[in-house]
């Protein structure tokens, strides 16, 4: 074997053992009711989360809404979805403040990454949090270029949720985290804080396909806002998305004609 065919196969090798300590993402795959987040883009209700978060669902909800004694959850619809990006668009009759979108060109390495949503929400509770890392560098390995790693801790329930740079500009869409476990396992390292996002250019290409008219502006570089101030700025835009599939109903797919207005009083605890 020469020496291009041995470096082709120690490639695959390669890829597919990072691909085999990838979670499938962040969101609850194997729950009951499946929990990500999402956050708008529009003034007119559009939602994005993550795909592998709705997969197989007969009935999207997001919320949660209204005063604190009567929290409730409204039906979204599934307007758009692409798979191998991992993305769905949704939407619903709420009217949020949408985020804007940066050009992922104007993204720098080394750039503040800030991550809001709700993670763990069966054990942590469904309240948004916030973490706060860098981007790390891009993920090359697989040789398509949709991924970027950052530092910012996620966990299950944070799929589909924005990656925000420091002044509050989308750069990315959190896709997934190592498996630290496996990986300890197989080469006695632990990994930290290793986790991957969509890129945001992949992003405005799957709004603008679906039409919608995603406001895009780059980042602010200049600007360094605290945490907390980022956080103020754009939690009125981060929303929980539920996924289920409600006692005899089947999977259905999307239908873009009609948004139900109807709402849902869940468990505090989804899944429940």
């Amino acid at each position: 074997m020469n020496t291009h065919r041995c470096c082709g196969a120690l490639r695959r090798a390669l890829l597919c053992l990072v691909a085999s300590f990838l979670l499938a993402g962040a969101g609850h795959a194997q729950e009951k009711d499946a929990v990500g987040t999402g956050f708008f883009v529009s003034n007119a209700g559009h939602i994005v989360t993550a795909f592998h978060v709705i997969r197989g669902r007969s009935q999207v909800l997001v919320g949660p809404i209204g005063p604190a004694e009567r929290k409730v959850w409204r039906v979204a619809t599934v307007l758009k979805t692409d798979e191998a990006n991992d993305l769905a668009l949704l939407q619903a009759r709420l009217e949020r403040p949408p985020l804007t979108v940066a050009p992922w060109s104007e993204v720098p390495v080394g750039l503040e990454a800030l991550v809001i949503g709700y993670p763990q929400p069966f054990v942590q509770g469904l309240s948004k949090k916030v973490t706060l890392g860098i981007v790390n560098g891009e993920r090359t390995e697989t040789g398509e270029q949709a991924l970027f790693q950052l530092s910012a801790e996620v966990q299950r329930g944070n799929s589909g949720g924005p990656v925000l740079s420091p002044d509050g500009v989308v750069i990315g869409v959190v896709r997934a985290k190592l498996n630290a476990l496996s990986l300890a396992q197989k080469t006695g390292d632990i990994a930290q804080n290793v986790n991957f996002a969509l890129k945001s250019s992949r992003l405005i290409e799957f709004l603008q396909s679906a039409g919608v008219p995603v406001q895009v502006e780059k980042p602010n570089l200049v600007l360094q806002p605290r945490p907390y101030e980022t956080y103020r700025k754009a939690e009125a835009s981060i929303i929980a998305v539920i996924a289920r599939n409600p006692p005899g109903a089947a999977a259905v797919p999307a239908d873009p004609r009609g948004l139900p207005a109807k709402d849902f009083l869940l468990p505090e605890k989804p899944g429940n």
